[in-house]
């Protein structure tokens, strides 16, 4: 062993020691002076990355200078270094794929690249690729545990009950002191919306593992989807106090304030998620989601036109349930702006994605009744009414565009303000709640370092 070697192993001992202590801050400098004083200290790195020290622009900063601070690696050596870190590094920050470079085409079953993409596939939202992904790595390590966190992730977005169930019984037969193993079986119970014993089973598991990220922020949810705020919002800040790099704990803590109507404090907490996380379009669809709802349309545009952007870059899936909503919000915002042809678009891209969705209909409805267009107006007001038949302001635009068709009195411009001037219950459905429920099982599997060697 080099004196290099022994250093950087003293180091990430001391580290671990702080680390225990909760002394995160003395932790951190530990590990960044044991991956100085040698960069193949992978645990240094791991360390780093799970316990979310850092944001996802300094990991790469630190990768740099491992590299760049060696004079010791070649060039096929600080290529391997650099490959192997990014890939462990935040998703959230750089969704691009990551590409196998052909001097490491030796790597493409490895089950830490396997696990690498399958995360960043699931950041995408292409829930049936990432399992795929898994499946191929736990056919070569089944119980590799960054693998079965985003399996288990996999399991709950594909609804598969029965292979979460069977999962979760064989990981607490087997590893019954493992954080994982409770962590299965607590998102199994919010699977099948058994909150009260989802919560037992996910306290249990951030019990074991007090930084366990996914296991803190799937605990809040467990208290959001029964209204317990107060609660959620306690765990949300536990998680926020101890993930200082992760910009999770803050959306949600953004999303409480908004969901009981304290926008002030909403927008704060989405500022301060958008900071660290500046790419992640889910911040920046809920920010513009709740300037949506506050009426302010400019920064509204512009923040929902910033994530549909990097949905785009990142080739995410378009999935109904998790980017109809910003379609939704970016039609009613082109609507309040008057660029009508904007706003039928987007409603029709959101359409395509929720076909069934009432409030894409009545959106159809009222842009058409203000360009004039009374017939299509009343064919989507029809079509939102038969989803959802008691529904006043659809009713009230029904009315309104019946009268104008028959001809029974011109339409004033006085009567096109009134209509904008109508609650607009349906159109300001800005909250996601899916990709709320979504986000609980998302990002934050970085924290298995602990428990590797159970």
């Amino acid at each position: 062993m080099t004196e290099q070697e022994l250093m950087a192993s003293v180091y990430l001992l001391k580290g671990t020691v702080y680390q225990a202590l909760d002394n995160h801050q003395f932790a951190a400098q530990c590990f960044k002076l044991a991956l100085k004083e040698d960069p193949y200290c992978v645990e240094a790195y791991e360390n780093l990355v799970y316990n979310h020290y850092y944001t996802g622009k300094y990991e790469e900063e630190i990768i740099s200078d491992t590299i760049d601070n060696s004079d010791d690696l070649t060039r096929d050596e600080a290529e391997l270094i650099r490959f192997l870190y990014s890939g462990m590094s935040k998703k959230y920050h750089n969704q691009q794929k990551q590409v196998v470079p052909n001097t490491l085409t030796c790597f493409n079953n490895n089950v830490t690249v396997l696990t690498s993409q399958a995360e960043r596939l699931y950041y995408n939202c292409r829930f049936n690729s990432a399992y795929e992904t898994c499946l191929r790595a736990l056919k070569i390590d089944p119980y590799h545990f960054p693998t079965l966190l985003v399996h288990i992730g996999c399991l709950y977005e594909l609804g598969k009950k029965n292979d979460l169930f069977i999962l979760g019984h064989k990981l607490v037969e087997l590893y019954p002191k493992a954080y994982i193993s409770w962590y299965a079986v607590g998102i199994y119970y919010s699977l099948i919306k058994k909150w009260e014993s989802a919560r037992q089973c996910l306290s249990k598991s951030t019990s074991l593992n007090k930084l366990f990220a996914a296991g803190w922020l799937a605990y809040g949810h467990a208290f959001a989807a029964e209204g317990e705020n107060d609660q959620a919002l306690a765990t949300y800040f536990t998680a926020s106090r101890l993930l200082k790099g992760c910009h999770l704990p803050l959306l949600y803590i953004g999303l409480q304030y908004g969901s009981t109507n304290n926008p002030l404090l909403a927008e704060k907490f989405f500022k301060e998620a958008i900071a660290l996380a500046p790419h992640d379009p889910f911040v920046l669809s809920e920010m513009g989601a709740l300037y949506t709802q506050t009426g302010k349309w400019e920064y509204a545009l512009s923040y929902l036109q910033q994530a549909l952007s990097k949905v785009k870059e990142g080739e995410h899936e378009w999935a109904a349930t998790t980017w109809s909503p910003l379609y939704i919000n970016l039609g009613q915002v082109y609507r309040i702006a008057k660029q009508y042809e904007q706003a039928i678009k987007c409603f029709k891209h959101a359409q395509f994605l929720a076909c069934d969705s009432s409030t894409v209909y009545t959106g159809l409805g009222f842009v058409y009744a203000l360009q004039g267009n009374a017939v299509l107006a009343v064919e989507y007001c029809h079509k939102a009414l038969d989803k959802e038949r008691q529904d006043p302001f659809t009713i009230q635009l029904l009315e309104m565009s019946l009268t104008a068709l028959a001809g029974n009195e011109d339409k004033s411009d006085d009567e096109e303000i009134e209509a904008e001037e109508i609650e607009e219950h349906k159109l300001t459905e800005a909250r996601t709640p899916l990709c709320f429920e979504r986000s609980s099982l998302l990002h934050c599997y970085h924290t298995l370092i602990t428990c590797y060697h159970i």
